[in-house]
């Protein structure tokens, strides 16, 4: 196969019944490989049903059907690497609000914001872009060099990210 095969059509189409049709077909045609249906988490479940009824042995012995949570979750244990522990958005947000709190005094522009409601939340939302975005302090240092700098050339001393620092 090797090849990249879009299927497109409107809803109801038969575009899953034809993925469906094939992935069953060369698993009984190669029964001594085994075969990842790769689908949405909240779709596992009714791909895996719809395998099943449509298989004329009405099972699906060499085909796993697995949701992207899933399969991280095998391929962390099939090679042996530890599951990291996530924190979620909760969590996240205590672990701001304790380091925030605690460096309270060091952050004049956000210390006195931060008991404001969802400021927590935007300091995270900001946390977050910055490392989806690959964005750190060392980059941060040299935008403000480079603003200051600018800024100085204008005859202007606002406008600074002198007060963002790593905590």
């Amino acid at each position: 196969m090797g090849k990249l095969r879009l299927l497109t059509g409107p809803s109801g189409s038969g575009k899953s019944t034809a993925v469906y049709g094939e992935v069953i077909k060369r698993a009984s045609k190669e029964r001594d490989r085994n075969f990842l249906f790769v689908v949405p988490d909240q779709a596992a479940m009714s791909a895996q049903k719809a395998l099943v009824s449509m298989s004329p042995d009405k099972g699906i012995l060499n085909i796993d059907v697995l949701g992207f949570g899933r399969l991280s979750h095998r391929i962390l244990e099939e090679t042996g690497q530890e599951e990291i522990p996530v924190l979620d958005d909760i969590g996240m947000s205590l672990v701001i609000q304790k380091v925030a709190s605690s460096a309270k005094s060091g952050l004049p522009v956000l210390g006195n914001r931060l008991d404001s409601a969802g400021m927590i939340a935007e300091v995270k939302s900001a946390i977050s872009e910055f490392m989806q975005y690959g964005i750190t302090s060392a980059g941060m240092e040299k935008a403000d060099r480079l603003l200051s700098r600018k800024r100085c050339a204008q005859g202007k001393t606002e406008g600074s990210f002198r007060h963002i620092r790593s905590v």
